[in-house]
């Protein structure tokens, strides 16, 4: 038996999206203890269900300020120190590159999961190039280094950030959760739902032009957007979405609680992302509850598509050829139920979170 502990960036992902990984660990008689900064009170209660200690960690994720993550350095040593864990796992990219560092420090095994390069590795520039060094370094350390998706593998090799290319494993996404999302019937109008936090690159303003257009040619078809509003740099405004939605153009849920419901509500999953997805946990969710998928030919999203089988691809920043996609799926009912029950299948084939779970951690002997 191991004692291992899981780092990640925020503390809800832990039960929403890294569940089946604890609830195997914990299976297999492993010690598990989590830990992320503490946003949530729904957390002590999820760990303690799925058996899984729980010790907060307070960072600050998004921004990188070179005293305060000195100190957040500190910290995570001084938790190693506590905790004394026979292995560090890591995800995102503040934990992936401090973690490691902090495990290097205090000689303990660690292993990073890569869940999407974002924007910092995808856009040429000064903060990339930081980036790039300082997740060079902690791969240095890291001896395991799991990502989603090939284009994030060639990333990780052609930076230069992963220097011995037998580190890298490959798994489908996190993998969805089968039983916690089951398939569920569809609404039999045309209703189509994406869920994501309110950025650009996310396409949430080619979304809602391609729901302009949709509306003038298919009134009855609905266009919902679920997510909070990003503070950081490429956020879309609320007036922007309140002003859409004000119009009948889509339908702001704000923030969605409940994922599953609103999964049920809705007939087709969209997201129209160039964001750097490692593979978007929402449409893993929305294809486990069986509806058709339309996203974009990018990384990590061309991942749960097999075009015209579960769903369809679409360019990235294509307004009008994601309108004549969500076109096609409002005119035909028949398409969406058969490809609804195809995003079931691929599911449950390809995306297991179970099967996810069991090739990281034999990968990990653990």
């Amino acid at each position: 038996m191991s004692r291992v502990l899981v780092m990640g960036g925020l503390a809800p992902t832990l039960f929403l999206f890294r569940a089946p990984l604890l609830r195997a660990m914990v299976e297999r008689g492993h010690e598990v203890i989590a830990t992320a900064p503490d946003e949530d009170d729904r957390v002590p209660q999820a760990m303690e269900e799925l058996g899984v200690q729980w010790r907060p960690l307070d960072f600050e994720r998004n921004r990188v300020q070179p005293v305060r993550d000195l100190l957040f350095l500190r910290r995570i040593r001084s938790h190693l120190r506590d905790i004394q864990p026979d292995r560090l796992l890591t995800y995102t990219i503040k934990p992936n590159i401090y973690g490691g560092w902090a495990a290097r420090s205090e000689q303990i095994p660690s292993a990073a999961m890569v869940t999407g390069l974002g924007q910092v590795f995808t856009n040429p520039g000064i903060r990339r190039t930081l980036a790039t060094r300082m997740l060079r370094s902690a791969c240095r350390h890291h001896d395991h280094v799991f990502v989603q998706n090939p284009n994030d593998r060639s990333d990780l090799l052609d930076l230069g950030i992963v220097n011995d290319e037998s580190k890298i494993v490959m798994t489908a996404g996190s993998g969805v959760d089968l039983s916690a999302f089951p398939s569920m019937p569809m609404p039999d109008r045309p209703i189509f739902l994406m869920l994501a936090r309110l950025l650009e690159s996310k396409g949430v303003r080619v979304l809602i032009e391609a729901a302009r257009q949709l509306k003038e040619q298919c009134p009855e078809a609905t266009v919902r957007i679920g997510g909070m509003e990003d503070p950081g740099s490429g956020g879309v405004s609320m007036d922007e979405i309140r002003r859409a939605h004000d119009m009948g153009i889509i339908e702001y849920l704000g923030y969605v609680d409940d994922v599953k419901q609103a999964l049920a509500d809705c007939s087709v999953y969209v997201l129209p992302s160039w964001y750097g997805e490692g593979v978007p946990h929402s449409i893993l969710e929305a294809m486990a509850t069986g509806r058709p998928i339309i996203t974009t030919d990018h990384r990590g999203c061309r991942e749960t598509v097999d075009a015209g089988h579960n769903g369809m691809l679409v360019p990235v920043r294509d307004s009008n050829a994601l309108f004549q996609a969500m076109l096609v799926m409002a005119e035909d009912h028949e398409a969406r139920q058969e490809m609804g029950k195809a995003s079931r299948a691929l599911a449950e084939s390809r995306f297991d979170a179970r099967e996810v779970a069991t090739c990281m951690l034999d990968s990990l002997s653990l």
